[in-house]
């Protein structure tokens, strides 16, 4: 079997070589599935001998560049200027660029091995070429919920133990009794559940699709989260929970339908024996898989890394301003291995591979996306309100999960994250190809955008 997957994953990456020039998105959209699944893919083509070469690789290491190559075949129909989201992204791009040619001329077999970190800004710059239409967000957002409907498949049958990835599971359930032992964690992506709750409640909110349907995709979202029993993605889907009760249209709705699918899954986790919480008590796991009180948390990898990345700069301010670059190490106690070249948080990321410049860039992409996304979801105009609060609860949820969890720096996550940067950054054009569909124009009021106030955080005045 894993000689076969092998082959499809090298026969998918020689059929993109043509598909650059003719279907430039069919190269992007291979890109994000093995993107998302690429733990497992590589995993195949490891125990497949590599098919040949000397290093383990995923298609999703050859499609990254096919899909920066396919962006300079979609032609560029943006009619507006660039605003703040998309000169963070730009900026951000080009930072880990330079930092992957540092890491390659400073520490080169760490700089390869990680490079996988820079796979989201072909993703980037693809989005903010291709997703300037109506038709291709909505098959953004339709491919977006298949593929995470997918992994919540892969997921659920590896909690019940009928599937066992090939990547090796490095957390396991300890003595409680939760299903067959393995998270999942390695092998999926669990923040992406975060895109399932977002979608589900803009759809409620926009009244966009049928309700049950929508319902439907948040019980799969939470479900998830709670399959992955991942503590800090508890928080970021409470803080998205929050974010819509106070933020969001249709509160009574929402706290309705969160109550309701949040019981449905207690009572389902507590029919089937599933201790959910188990990994909030002390007294969970054994050895190193035991759960740290808060009192330990300081001193285990994750409350040291604060400390580690202050030694480094310490040991080398000169880097400070742009950062150390990629493939850079630093201790990892009770990790793996003695040294790493990543860090537990979105934030620590850019700092260590991008210097000040680099986290400055991704704080203000957090708050312009935030502020932007914020603006839609007031809308009157229900798919920019869909759009606007998808994207705004799932950047606030994000931006807490970044804490410990990289984000637009995680390389199977990020591609299809900053995707929905990218649109949240091509909202005026997005709504001009609505006006442009007949049915559509008398439907939809008509916006006023200020051409001399170039910021992408202007707020378009509504007339009727």
């Amino acid at each position: 079997m894993a000689t076969f997957i092998a082959i499809l994953c090298a026969l998918s990456i020689v059929l993109c070589v043509p598909l650059i020039i003719w279907r430039p998105r069919w190269v992007f959209y291979t890109f994000l599935f093995s993107a998302v699944f690429n733990s497992i893919l590589a995993g195949y083509v490891n125990q497949a001998g590599n098919l040949g070469l000397p290093v383990t690789w995923g298609p999703a290491d050859f499609l990254a560049l096919m899909t920066l190559m396919a962006a300079f075949f979609v032609p560029n129909e943006s009619q507006y200027r660039s605003g703040m989201i998309k000169k963070c992204i730009m900026i951000l791009g080009i930072l880990s660029v330079i930092s992957l040619v540092q890491g390659f001329l400073m520490y080169p077999r760490d700089a390869l091995t990680n490079s996988r970190v820079v796979h989201f800004a072909a993703a980037a710059v693809f989005a903010m070429r291709y997703f300037t239409d109506y038709y291709r967000v909505k098959g953004l957002l339709k491919f977006s919920v298949a593929i995470i409907f997918i992994m919540f498949a892969i997921h659920f049958a590896i909690r019940i133990g009928i599937y066992s990835a090939p990547i090796n599971e490095a957390e396991r359930i300890v003595d409680v009794g939760n299903l067959v032992g393995a998270r999942g964690t390695n092998a999926l992506i669990p923040m992406l559940y975060l895109v399932l709750v977002s979608v589900s409640i803009g759809r409620i909110v926009s009244k966009t699709g049928y309700l049950f349907i929508s319902i439907f995709m948040l019980l799969v979202g939470l479900g998830g989260i709670v399959l992955s029993e991942t503590r800090s993605t508890y928080g970021a889907v409470a803080v998205l929970i929050i974010s819509a009760l106070i933020f969001i249209r249709a509160r009574i709705k929402n706290t309705i339908i969160f109550s309701v699918v949040g019981m449905v899954v207690v009572i389902g986790a507590l029919v089937t024996g599933f201790d959910f919480l188990a990994r909030f008590r002390t007294d969970y796991g054994k050895g190193d898989y035991a759960t740290p009180s808060f009192y330990e948390l300081k001193n285990s990898w994750r409350g040291m890394e604060y400390e580690t990345i202050l030694t480094s700069y310490k040991r080398s301010p000169y880097f400070l301003l742009t950062g150390r670059g990629i493939g850079a190490m630093h201790p990892a106690p009770n990790g793996p291995q003695g040294l790493v070249a990543f860090y537990h948080s979105e934030y620590l990321g850019w700092i260590d591979r991008c210097g000040l410049i680099g986290l400055f860039a991704a704080m203000f992409l957090f708050a312009a996306s935030l502020f932007r996304s914020f603006v839609l979801a007031r809308s009157e105009i229900p798919f920019l309100q869909y759009l606007g609060t998808t994207f705004f609860l799932l950047t606030i949820a994000l931006a807490a999960d970044g804490v410990f969890h990289p984000v637009y720096s995680h390389y199977r996550a990020a591609a299809l994250l900053i995707s929905f940067v990218a649109i949240t950054a091509n909202w005026r054009d997005i709504y001009t190809s609505l006006t442009e569909e007949e049915q559509l124009f008398l439907e939809v009021p008509y916006l006023e955008f200020d051409e001399e106030f170039e910021s992408d955080l202007s707020i378009p005045q509504v007339t009727s």
